[in-house]
């Protein structure tokens, strides 16, 4: 046998409906018992979308935000959750939408192995716990949602290539591109690699390059240029972003180590490198290698060594990329046949294993990261509805590989009690909301929120300087988070409404003019 009917011929239980139906289900697992996704920018994002879903009952918020609709590629989980939130409220229409995408992932990238090896390999399912990579835990949604829609609308372009059906296929691109980006412009960008890595395979045959495999390639690579259009009216003027220097190689293999960062740093870091060395088992000819994943997976490698930090403003741009050329490298490695279906067997149970260890980790370290929060957020029912508050979070020093993913969570102020709180994406171009003057811009977006204690070599300024800072008229509320009692302030102006050990709240009483002159005096 050989090709597609040597594939099939290596075809086992792990190929059934059933077991992908069970490894789509266990993508879902960790998600499904916090009250909201313990991701780290989640509840900024859901404070967007509290907003966007309409302001007429909220009018402190009405009177602080508007909306500038543009065609940013960046709407994705934005826009499911608009249109499901009438229905399920905020918390629960983004839990659904964020549970989709570990779901959406997989299932492209399993169909992805099945089209390109002929069937689904023993050894696909290694590559399904990096979805829940180092983007995802951020809180990424948007790029990761892009992500999920660009492998599986690659895979079902692979599947009517196969058919030998070129305008599906073509359309899919086409069309799916505009679809894509709109989610995320880098989950776009996703997807050009993958048709641009595939369109290599196809036309590519030699060294020798003719004029006839240039166009057959470049016209592959027109089908992905629709969403150019909207990305011009977007990034046009001021929405330019930043861009950082390329090549910075010194951090590239930290990203590879930190592709399955959560919690336990040996556990996720010798899983990322286990996925490295199956990889190179592949490459070096121990197990079979799928040429067109192959050359899919260096495509991308290429691109992720040259990448900046920051891409036209889009930060953590390598990082991203990561996780995700190292699934394609998973998927590209199969047992050899000569293997036999037993080894096979054996391969495909580990693979199972693996997703199982990890999708067991991932649901208790989520379990942990939603009672901690729910610690967290016991300030909440302090906070008058319609409050202006102005949090500070003085995060961990030094940094570890855990974290606590406290940074947004005054956001759910904005959710719960239709509160302003300065934790909105200060993302020129990037994001439809925006804070309006009455809000001094120094305290009006995330960026103003993260502070030091004193011994705290942090580059965030101290809490002392940014509570004296405070432009009392301009809020109603200071909120403290990871700040223990012996560094909260004592100012007359901010009485005590709330505390534990871990974070305070406080309201500010405006002072009178005559006393706040008198206290100057003194």
């Amino acid at each position: 046998m050989t090709g597609r009917n040597q594939a099939r011929g290596q075809a086992g239980w792990w190929s059934s409906p059933t077991y992908v139906a069970l490894l789509l289900l266990m993508m879902a697992v960790p998600l499904l018992w916090p009250a909201f996704p313990p991701l780290d920018d989640v509840p900024t994002h859901m404070g967007r979308f509290r907003i966007q879903a309409g302001m007429a009952d909220a009018p402190t918020l009405a009177s602080i935000f508007s909306i500038h609709w543009m065609p940013v590629g960046n709407l994705g989980v934005d826009l499911l959750v608009w249109l499901i939130q009438p229905w399920l409220g905020i918390e629960l229409a983004t839990k659904i939408v964020i549970i989709l995408i570990p779901v959406i992932s997989a299932a492209g990238l399993l169909l992805i192995a099945k089209e390109a090896h002929g069937h689904l390999p023993a050894s696909a399912a290694f590559a399904l716990p990096l979805i829940y990579g180092y983007a995802f835990q951020y809180g990424f949604i948007n790029f990761s949602l892009g992500a999920a829609f660009a492998f599986l609308t690659f895979g079902l372009v692979l599947r009517y290539q196969r058919l030998r059906r070129p305008m599906a296929w073509r359309l899919l691109i086409l069309l799916g591109s505009v679809v894509i980006y709109f989610a995320h412009i880098f989950g776009w960008v996703v997807f050009g690699l993958l048709v641009g890595g595939n369109a290599l395979y196809r036309h590519v045959t030699s060294w020798k390059i003719s004029l006839a495999t240039i166009r057959a390639v470049f016209g592959e690579g027109l089908l992905l240029g629709l969403p150019l259009i909207p990305i011009v009216a977007w990034r046009s003027g001021d929405n330019a972003g930043e861009t950082s220097p390329y090549f910075d190689i010194l951090n590239k293999w930290g990203w590879i180590e930190s592709a399955m960062r959560d919690r336990w740093v040996q556990w996720d870091g010798l899983s990322a490198l286990g996925c490295v060395a199956l990889i190179i088992v592949g490459i070096l000819g121990i197990a079979r290698t799928n040429r067109r994943l192959l050359v899919i997976f260096l495509v991308m490698a290429a691109f992720y060594v040259t990448i900046p930090y920051a891409f036209f403003g889009l930060i953590y741009a390598d990082m991203r990329i990561a996780p995700l050329m190292l699934a394609i490298g998973v998927i590209a490695v199969a047992p050899r046949p000569g293997w036999g279906r037993t080894a096979a067997a054996l391969v495909a149970l580990a693979g199972f294993g693996f997703v199982a260890a990890r999708t067991a980790t991932a649901t208790v370290s989520y379990v942990r990261y939603a009672q901690d929060h729910e610690r967290w957020l016991q300030a909440l029912p302090h906070i008058p509805k319609g409050s202006r508050v102005v949090a500070f979070i003085a995060p961990p020093c030094p940094r570890g590989w855990t974290v606590p993913r406290i940074v947004h969570l005054p956001s759910m102020a904005i959710v719960r009690r239709d509160a302003f709180v300065n934790d909105q994406f200060d993302m020129p171009g990037a994001q439809l909301v925006e804070v309006g003057p009455s809000i001094p811009r120094d305290f009006a977006y995330h960026s103003s929120e993260q502070v030091r204690l004193p011994g705290c070599d942090r580059p965030e300024p101290l809490l002392a300087e940014r509570i004296a800072a405070v432009p009392q008229g301009a809020f109603d509320h200071l909120w403290l988070l990871g700040v223990d009692p012996a560094h909260r302030p004592k100012q007359p102006w901010l009485k005590p409404v709330w505390a534990d050990d871990r974070s305070a709240l406080y309201a500010i009483v405006r002072q009178k003019p005559a006393t706040a002159a008198k206290g100057r005096a003194g």
